[in-house]
């Protein structure tokens, strides 16, 4: 079977649609959602195209999609394209197999990371129950079907190379998909228009839903549990969070080498957001210069590599019988994901696969590490000697540090009886690793919770800010509340008696001690993500009419909240005052410190949409503290932060400079006057380049780059002023190139642009199925179309497409919790606005119509401003 989405038979359904058909308005009828058949069993994806050789000049043909690939000579490749991205376990429908083949199969969103050794990856930023390699290789030693054990998160192109054995046919490859492949037209959202970029760019938002957001269950765990202990295939270590901050003590574990090796972690910080320490493998490369704060210690061993053992293991990288010891995330750069082998101490004995060894890590807390192997000596190692530089003092790390668990590429291990025993000889951890329990303790069992993730294949943990743009998405196109409540209910479970949230968590559940220390553990990171949760919160309820969720996570949002104005609250200013890098005190607002506006906007918006929540629950001063601070705060950017002189708002108490993002914040939420605002957008042009703008003189501002997720933000507040024509140009700048049928495409929103709109920001680091960036699904249904909601579940609403939005028409239906609205507008023949709209019953609407001068609302002529709306009939307004 094979599962696809066309955008084309999307755009053309018609039978049984709603809307207008007649000559007299410029659009098509608009359709009715499709009903699809349940799917029982696994759904199968496979290529639109496949060609021998390594080539992307062949996208989206499908002549040869269904030819078997026929291997005869080492070395023989074979290129599949998906033509879009698709997710899920590799298949391999095997029809011959002569002489012990192997296979290397490599994944990328781009094409070039089929170029690549490495693929587009490593991805060692998260346990995040999928693949942490983009490469693996497989031996086939029977016909029928080979099934990948790992999820590969997203990916549109595919390679697949002989590099063992003499013959191997394999009938048809793909994937068993592990995410919704339900047809876009079965959604209740929808959008379409006259220019078809914006058809597909909307379409962009539930796709990248599909690819990123998951039902309980659907993404697998990445250990099994056997009565012979853990057995663990390569991948990122994933850490314990059971015993923390251990000093001068003794790691000691049992290990039997499936394949290639074995790797562990000690010293390393917990669910890493920075990972400056070294890397310990068991296999070289040369000394760096420097001195370290936190060592993060990785050991891989390395086997003897027996005859049969995988044809393209890297043994520069990895040689037999070795410890490689490195820094960073892995042993191998992934752009911000930096990993550096240090050094390579050779073993002078065989170490034998399919054995069990006992390793022990001795750490005396004084920068030194020694290593056993069943009691032999095999590295001794200080790490200050290395010159391993401070960690990026703008991005924090945790504060709790463990060991963690987890091989290299195509390796596979046995770990059991693992020891940590303090040098007083008191035993603090001892696991057999044989209980289903191990699983939720390292953070790898399978999602029992609806979760979504920021990027399908690398930014795989559950964030709570980035869902300010995404939960949004969700609910002007499936509608599909559960990914947007679900998340919330995870991070509400994984709260802390002081109130903090995890601003990111991994999908496995946890049990309340893994909760504690992971969610303490991103303590200093991202406080203002905390006031964006409840933005979210609110986005929801608005949309969704959801009063029940409201009322039953309210007394865990105020806990949320105090905690977050606590820890980012600056007393003597009233503006956000924690700086990234801070133990979290409160700054005292002196000259040039960092307590720019879009910190802040955040503190004030969420405070304000807290407020709104509060006197709806009836919880009337809580609604006026989060009123009144708002106001104080609102007033402090007006009056602290103006500079008269230059004419911005500055992004430091007193100083200059400014950025995309305070721009984008002022504009959100309205602060200070009409011509202050003005004076600040004038000071984008700064900013531009060909696909968008850049941030400006933030710090974490990267060259070359356009920033996806700020440019939905500033697309927001532009729509929110009226400023159509700079709106509609970034949308044309910045998510145009995203849907350009070329080897770039992928289906999906992408995570960061380059500056000339031609390339994936971050090159093949950038996840291009990324959901923080897909506010223009939004921006299309709710400003160009021109629907949404000013009351919970769109009792009330608006009908207001931007003024001057230039298209021949638009149409859509934006779901709600009493039924679809219809709507649609463009011009007629006399170059007349024609309006169009079919709201469900119980619904009152309010038309803004985009331009001045009377209209007729059916056989009614010379209207003027707004009109009321009432549901249950169509209502047809011409512009006179």
């Amino acid at each position: 079977m094979r599962v696809g989405i066309e955008l084309a038979s999307w755009l053309s359904l018609g039978v049984g649609a709603l809307g207008a058909a007649q000559s007299n308005v410029p659009w098509p009828a608009i359709p009715k959602p499709q009903s699809v058949a349940s799917t029982n069993g696994p759904v199968y994806v496979y290529p639109s195209s496949v060609r021998k050789g390594l080539s992307s000049g062949f996208a989206n043909n499908s002549a040869n999609s269904d030819s078997a690939l026929v291997f005869q000579s080492i070395g023989d490749t074979y290129t599949l394209d998906y033509g879009s991205d698709v997710a899920g376990k590799p298949i391999f429908h095997i029809q011959v197999a002569e002489g012990n083949p192997q296979i290397e199969v490599k994944y990328t969103e781009a094409f070039p990371g089929l170029l690549k050794a490495e693929g587009d990856g490593p991805f060692a930023f998260a346990n995040a129950l999928g693949a942490t390699f983009r490469v693996e290789t497989f031996n086939i030693t029977k016909t029928g079907d080979l099934s990948g054990y790992f999820i590969q998160g997203s990916q549109r192109w595919q390679s697949i190379k002989l590099i063992s054995g003499k013959k191997l046919v394999i009938q048809r490859a793909g994937f068993v998909s592990s995410v919704d492949q339900s047809p876009l037209s079965s959604m209740p959202g929808y959008f379409a228009s006259s220019n078809s970029t914006y058809t597909y760019i909307w379409a962009l938002g539930p796709r990248t839903q599909q690819l990123v957001c998951f039902p309980p269950e659907s993404q697998t765990s990445t250990w099994e549990i056997t009565s012979n202990g853990a057995y663990i295939r390569g991948q990122k270590p994933a850490t314990t969070a059971r015993v923390v901050n251990l000093s001068n003590y003794t790691l000691s574990f049992e290990t039997m080498i499936d394949r290639g090796g074995t790797g562990w972690r000690v010293d390393t910080e917990i669910d890493a957001i920075q990972a400056t320490g070294p890397i310990c493998k068991y296999t070289s490369n040369p000394h760096t210069t420097g001195h370290i704060t936190n060592p993060l210690i990785l050991v891989v061993l390395t086997s003897e590599y027996p005859t049969g053992s995988f044809a393209n293991i890297d043994k520069t990288l990895l040689p037999p019988n070795t410890l490689v010891l490195g820094r960073g995330w892995s042993l191998q750069n992934q752009t911000s994901l930096p990993g550096y082998v240090l050094d390579k101490f050779p073993l002078k004995f065989n170490v034998t696969e399919k054995t069990w060894h006992t390793i022990r890590t001795e750490s005396p807390g004084d920068d030194t590490y020694t290593v056993y192997l069943d009691d032999r000596l095999i590295a001794h190692f200080n790490i200050s000697s290395y010159g391993i530089s401070d960690p990026n003092p703008y991005i924090p790390g945790g504060i709790y540090t463990s060991f963690a668990f987890g091989p290299w590429q195509d390796q596979a291990a046995y770990v059991r009886n693992v020891n940590v025993t303090l040098s007083t000889g008191e035993n603090v951890y001892s696991n057999a690793m044989t209980s289903e329990d191990v699983l939720v303790e390292y953070g790898v069992q399978s999602n029992t919770q609806y979760v979504c993730s920021d990027s399908g294949k690398r930014d795989r943990f559950s964030w709570l800010g980035d869902r300010l743009i995404s939960a949004r998405t969700v609910m002007v196109g499936s509608h599909q509340g559960e990914y947007v409540w679900g998340p919330a209910e995870e991070a509400f479970s994984r709260q802390v008696g002081s109130g903090q949230i995890p601003i990111n968590t991994l999908f496995s559940p946890l049990d309340a001690e893994g909760s504690l220390i992971r969610t303490t553990n991103v303590d200093p990171l991202i406080v203002d993500y905390d006031f964006d949760f409840m933005q979210v919160i609110y986005d929801y309820w608005v949309r969704s009419g959801n009063d029940t969720f409201l009322e039953k996570a309210w007394p865990r949002m105020v806990m949320a909240t105090s905690y977050a104005l606590s820890r980012s609250l600056d007393q003597k200013t009233q503006l956000f005052g924690a700086p990234y890098g801070s133990t979290g005190t409160p700054l005292s607002g002196e000259k040039g410190q960092a307590l720019g506006p879009a910190n802040t906007v955040s503190m004030i918006i969420g405070l304000e949409r807290m407020a709104e929540m509060a006197r709806f629950i009836g919880d009337n001063a809580a609604a006026a503290f989060y009123q009144t601070q708002a106001q104080l705060s609102r007033t402090a950017i007006d009056s602290l932060l103006w500079n008269e002189t230059a004419g911005y708002y500055a992004a430091t108490l007193g100083g200059t400079g400014y950025d995309l993002m305070d721009i984008a914040q002022v504009l959100l939420a309205g602060i200070g006057s009409e011509q202050r605002q003005a004076s600040f957008v004038e000071k984008l042009s700064a900013l531009r380049v060909q696909a968008g703008y850049i941030n400006g003189t933030r710090f974490f501002d990267t060259p070359g780059i356009v920033d996806v997720y700020y440019m939905s933000f500033l697309l927001e507040g532009l729509a929110l002023t009226n400023r159509t024509a700079l709106a509609q140009d970034l949308l044309d700048a910045t998510w145009a190139p995203m849907v350009n049928r070329d080897r770039n495409y992928t289906g999906g929103y992408w995570e960061y642009i380059s500056t000339d709109g031609t390339y994936p920001g971050l090159d093949l680091f950038t996840g291009m199925s990324h959901f923080w960036g897909s506010y223009p699904t939004v921006f299309l249904s709710e400003y160009a179309l021109g629907l949404r909601p000013t009351k919970p579940g769109y009792s009330t609403y608006l009908f207001a497409p931007l003024p001057g939005f230039k298209t021949e028409w638009v149409h859509g239906r934006v779901p709600t919790p009493a039924g679809l609205i219809y709507a649609a507008w463009g011009y007629n023949k006399q170059g007349k606005i024609v309006m169009e709209i079919t709201p469900p019953a119980g619904l009152q609407g309010t038309l803004v119509p985009p331009f001045a001068g009377s209209y007729s609302v059916g056989n009614q002529q010379g209207q003027s401003g707004n009109h009321i709306i009432a549901g249950g009939a169509t209502v047809i307004i011409v512009q006179e």
